[in-house]
Order: C-alpha cells, then structure tokens, then sequence
C-alpha cells in the first residue's frame, strides 16, 4: 500500500509539475509576472521565494495551481493596466498561456512512449499483419479473413506490418477493397495459399477494424502473488483450454479468463511436451467501470528495436489515437452513449497506477503516457476554472468584441468549481462501490 502511495504521488506530481511548468514558461516568456508556482493546492506546507515568484509545495496533493499577476480563478481581478498582468496581454497571448499546461501534457505523453519505444521496441507482432481475431460481426469476417491470415496488398498497396494495413484501410474507408491475403491450409502447415476477397468498408466499424494482433498463448511473465503464481505458472508454458474451452490466441484465453472473475475454473498449459492441469480463481479486478478476472499474466511476445524515425511516428500515431479515443469517450458520456460510471477518480486512479507498477515499468510508463494525454483532454474542456473554461470565456469575449465584467467571470468560475467539486466526489463514490463490491460485477 505505501509502495502503490508513493507511486501514485510520483506519477500525479509528475503530471501536474509538466502541466503547470508549461502555463509558467509561456507566461514568464511573455512578459506576465508569476506571482506563485505551487504542486497541490492551499494550504501551502512550504515555500520558497526567488524573484518575483514563490514556489511551493502545498498540503492537498490533487493537482497545483501558478497564480499569476491579473488573474485569478475565484475572485477574476479587474487588473490595474500594467504591463506584467495577465488581462493587460492580448488575447491570444493569454490564449498561448492557457493552451500549453495541456500541449506541456500532450507533449509528455509523446514522449513517454517515444522513451518506451526507444528502450523497449515494439511488440515482435506489430512488425507482421498476420491477424490474430476476426470479430464476428466485422466486415473482414463477413468477407472471409479468418484469424491466422496474413494481409499482403489492400487495394493496390503492399503492407507489411499492422501500421501500414491499418493505415491502408483508413485510406479505403467508404470504399468496397479488394485484399489479398496468404493463409495457411489446416490439412497442409508446411504450404500456403493465397486469396484475395473482397472488404466492404461502405460502414465501417464505429470501434476499431474488429481485428486483433497474433499473439500466441505463451506466457512471457508471471506476476507475484497473484492466481497463476499460486499454480505454479512459468513464463515459456503455452496454456492450450481454459474451463474446457481450446485456445491457441491470447485474445481466446483473455475473452475466457476475463468473464468469470472470482469464479473457479480449470486451465491447461504444456510445459516441454508434458500436459500439467490445475484448478484457478481469477482475481477480480476492475477497467473501465467493468470488473473482470485476471490471473496474472503477460504474453511472451517480444519487443524488437525500432529506428529513430519510426519511434516518432509510432508515438505521434499513440498519442494521437489516444487523445481521440478520450476525447470520444467524454462525447460519450455528454450523450448518453456512456455511462458516468466508467468514470474514474482519484482513488481509481490510484488502484491503476499501482497495478500497472506491478506489471512492470513498461507498463508505469505506458500508462503514465495515457493518464497525461488524458490530463491534457479533459483541460480543454469547456468548463470553468479548467483551462477550456478559459479559453471557452476569452472566444466568446472576442467574439462579442467586449470583456466580461468582474462578476460574471468570478459567477462563472464559482460555479465551475461545485461542478468540478461534486464531480469529484461523484467519481470517489463510483471507485469505492467498484473496489468494495457494493455495485457487484
């Protein structure tokens, strides 16, 4: 628990620092004086001064605030013209400001996963376009890909790995595509065959290709002091049923393991040509608002090195399909199409880091990366005392070629804060009905 504490405040005070340092460099290079650098909110434990700014670090540790000269979220100052203020600036240097505590976190969550692709590489499968899983009711399975094939050509592109073929169907969206595919025969493994069948991506799914990687059941990793360490689980077996069910993919042996958490079951694995069996119950675990079983466990696929340039695009492309997936998750949510209790709070959060920790540092980092583009996201909301709140304030007073007064600003943020005040306390509740069990699985 002090462990999983202490990675919590690293993570969240890493995010929060690069946050707010970026709202403090473009306001110093601007000519706006900082009146106060803060980590966490009042009141303050320490401080010092240096210059014209007091850098402290405060008692409540959920985020952090730098107060500059003009500008204030709960009482807006009217400002007295001088040059160094906030409101003095035009706006869209004060625009620039407030965009770059997100761009600060966008930028962070490049380059995380740029580090992690630079030290680590990518997944050995992300270097084929072998398909793994076909969902069912994609337009791939209903044209004929079944898992185990290999794409070749989209339309009249080669693809050689899972990039280019996504890409390549990105481009195609809309259109009816021809694609060749290589497949090995189940009554002849030592030759191959190929086709070409034709995709219809007219609709395209809302989610995803419906495909998946071609990741065996081989298991890489063996988490302590979870169900398949207490089985006596090894990296290098193959775990070929769960509960009765055949499987020869990982996504088989996840769907499997993942429906029946807390419930008994048996699994079967190979380990140098010998079958070994034994009973497990997978340990309940919640993502995304769902709980779900795992026994702890990694896939053995391995991460080859990748060229600078590549590690740039792959993180770019990351971040990018991050920021969307958020962005459309919160879309989600306003529309009834999600529900807010997928939402998680502080100690959600907190449960996450400590679990991704114990996966690995890969997987800190990954999820670092994730939870700062998320930071990033949800900044640029249009709510009040957020920085989208902001800047959602300064386009309507530039539209309306007039400033709003004082009090309607300070009415605003004040109303702001209760939301963002209950929202908080909304999300708590939700996290603790999802560790204790009070809303089942």
């Amino acid at each position: 628990m002090i462990v999983d504490l202490l990675y919590f405040f690293f993570v969240l005070g890493v995010l929060v620092f690069v946050h707010e340092l970026g709202h403090f460099l473009v306001a110093k290079k601007s000519g706006i004086r900082v009146e106060t650098f803060s980590l966490g909110f009042p009141p303050k434990a320490v401080g010092i001064k240096i210059g014209e700014t007091e850098y402290c670090l405060s008692w409540l540790p959920l985020g952090g605030y730098v107060k500059m000269a003009g500008m204030d979220d709960f009482a807006p100052e009217e400002g007295k013209g001088k040059p160094w203020e906030f409101q003095s600036k035009p706006r869209w240097i004060q625009m620039a400001v407030l965009i770059a505590g997100p761009a600060m976190n966008f930028f962070l969550g490049f380059l995380l996963l740029f580090t992690l692709y630079m030290a680590a590489g990518e997944y050995a499968f992300m270097d084929d376009s072998r398909v793994g899983e076909v969902k069912t009711d994609s337009p791939f399975y209903t044209a004929g890909l079944r898992p185990g094939d290999r794409i070749l050509t989209v339309g009249n592109t080669a693809v050689n790995d899972w990039e280019e073929m996504a890409d390549a169907f990105l481009l195609h969206a809309g259109d009816v595509v021809p694609v060749e595919i290589e497949r090995i025969p189940a009554y002849q493994t030592d030759m191959t065959e190929r086709l070409t069948i034709s995709v219809d991506l007219t609709s395209p799914p809302r989610e995803g290709l419906g495909l998946g990687y071609y990741m065996t059941t081989e298991v890489g990793a063996v988490m302590p002091g979870m169900p398949a360490a207490e089985i006596g689980l090894q990296p290098g077996d193959v775990i070929t049923s769960v509960n009765g069910v055949p499987v020869t993919m990982w996504w088989e042996m996840s769907r499997e393991i993942s429906s029946r958490p807390g419930e008994e079951i048996s699994l079967t694995w190979q380990r140098n040509g010998e079958e070994m069996t034994e009973r497990i119950i997978p340990a309940s675990q919640t993502f995304n608002g769902e709980t779900v079983g795992r026994i702890g466990i990694d896939s053995a696929s391995k991460r080859n090195p990748i060229s600078f340039f590549k590690a740039v695009r792959r993180s770019a492309t990351e971040t990018i399909n991050l920021s969307t997936a958020i962005f459309g998750f919160v879309k989600g949510i306003v529309i009834g199409e999600q529900s807010s209790k997928n939402l998680a709070g502080p100690v959600g959060i907190f449960q996450l880091v400590g679990q991704s920790a114990e996966r690995g540092f890969s997987f800190l980092l990954w999820f670092m990366a994730m939870l700062s583009i998320n930071l990033g996201v949800l900044n640029l909301l249009p709510i009040p005392v957020l920085d989208g709140g902001h800047l959602t304030i300064l386009t309507i007073e530039g539209i309306i070629r007039r400033d709003l007064s004082a009090r309607h600003k300070a009415w605003l943020q004040q109303a702001g804060f209760a939301f963002l005040l209950f929202l908080i306390i909304y999300v708590t509740f939700n996290d603790i009905g999802r560790i204790s069990g009070w809303f089942g699985n």
